[in-house]
């Protein structure tokens, strides 16, 4: 009887243990990236930006929501039922991933910014990126050298020197094909010599896509691309676009009065 008995048990653990398997052996919708790299102690800093979420494809919990939580600050969500309050709960441990934005939790040094392009990059390696981005010399004079902490609680840096951080970044990284979107566009003049100069020196030998307003930035490409209304509409150098006279010279022209005005 006691045989029988057990028998029976482990028929009955059987079954549900295949239960259990099956919801293990689901795929997991929250994932790593093959590069990520674990998150250190923390110091309690929390920023969304611009984020974006929904259970169900169409219908939005939040939308573009930014905020920030300093270390030790104590911050309360209020609203009514339905209004996001437990998805911000359930989005910041990772349960779900954002549809569109970004989550992060802290701000690290200047060296952790540049490893981020290569995470087994040398100390040597990352001072020479920095060098080639125009960044060694500000890095230097920071209070704490590479190892200055930005952002909240750290030291804020001008747009251009986050973008020649960004630039050492990408030359340690070492990528084939660059996408540069706007790169200069929120610079003073002198800021976008310093950054357009480093920029040069990042694109030599590598395929560029250069996304530009300011039409003095891609002079030199060796082909432009004209768009309008979704389609290609021109296709040359600086010099052959602008004896076209259509849209290419038409924008530049406006530029270099508008410039030429300003100053």
């Amino acid at each position: 009887k006691r045989i029988t008995r057990t028998t029976g048990n482990i028929q009955r653990a059987l079954a549900a243990a295949q239960r259990v398997f099956d919801v293990m052996d689901l795929p997991e919708e929250v994932k790593d990236l093959p590069d990520a790299k674990a998150l250190p102690a923390v110091t309690g800093s929390v920023r969304f930006e611009h984020v974006t979420f929904s259970y169900n494809e169409g219908d939005e919990i939040l939308h573009d929501l930014s905020f920030e939580a300093e270390p030790g600050q104590a911050v309360g969500l209020v609203g009514p039922s339905g209004a996001g309050k437990s998805t911000i709960a359930s989005l910041l441990p990772r349960f779900y991933d954002c549809d569109a934005g970004t989550i992060r939790i802290d701000n690290g040094s200047v060296y952790d910014n540049i490893l981020y392009g290569r995470l087994d990059a040398t100390k040597e390696e990352i001072e020479e990126a920095a060098k080639a981005a125009n960044a060694h010399d500000f890095i230097m004079e920071l209070p704490d050298g590479y190892n200055t902490m930005l952002g909240d609680r750290g030291v804020n840096i001008s747009g251009g020197q986050r973008q020649r951080i960004a630039i050492a970044r990408a030359i340690l990284k070492d990528p084939r094909i660059l996408i540069l979107d706007e790169a200069t566009s929120a610079l003073d003049t002198e800021s976008e010599r310093v950054v357009q100069e480093a920029l040069n020196r990042l694109m030599v030998g590598r395929t560029s896509i250069i996304i530009a307003h300011r039409l003095s930035t891609i002079k030199n490409a060796d082909r432009i691309l004209v768009l309008d209304k979704g389609k290609l509409v021109e296709d040359g150098t600086h010099e052959e676009l602008m004896e076209k006279n259509g849209l290419y010279a038409h924008l530049y022209q406006i530029q270099y009065r508008t410039n030429t005005e300003e100053s």
